[in-house]
């Protein structure tokens, strides 16, 4: 699927009454990144989810296998319930923002990418409370 195939579905699909929100939107599992390297910010999102972690760029990308199968390859789903959630999250402010460094933001990269869960970010988030 194209960026704006995935951009348009995740717009209808929130202004339709059909639509149900993801629980763990309203559980506050959406963390927005905003990475700090010298003065240019950037924007990273992770999904905080039980078992494992996503990486997500809102409509572009997410890396769960339903994401990567059924968007990208098969090109059968506009969009992952992830990407939903994000969308729905960030529409409805129901979500947690933490700045980091860009050594930071590596870290968090590197241990979802490879572990399937950030332990730093998860740390940074208890301690914020």
């Amino acid at each position: 699927m194209s960026y704006r195939t995935t951009r348009l579905a995740l717009e209808k699909s929130l202004t339709s009454p059909t639509t149900t929100i993801p629980p763990e939107v309203y559980e506050y599992r959406y963390v927005k990144l905003k990475i700090r390297a010298d003065s240019v910010v950037s924007e990273l999102w992770v999904y905080i989810g039980r078992e494992r972690d996503y990486l997500l760029i809102p409509g572009l990308y997410c890396n769960c296998k339903v994401f990567t199968l059924k968007t990208i390859i098969n090109k059968t789903e506009t969009h992952c319930k992830h990407q939903l959630g994000v969308y729905a999250a960030i529409a409805m402010q129901k979500y947690v923002e933490v700045e980091l460094s860009i050594d930071e933001a590596y870290t968090v990269i590197s241990e979802v990418l490879n572990k399937g869960f950030t332990v730093f970010l998860r740390r940074k988030l208890v301690a914020r409370k």
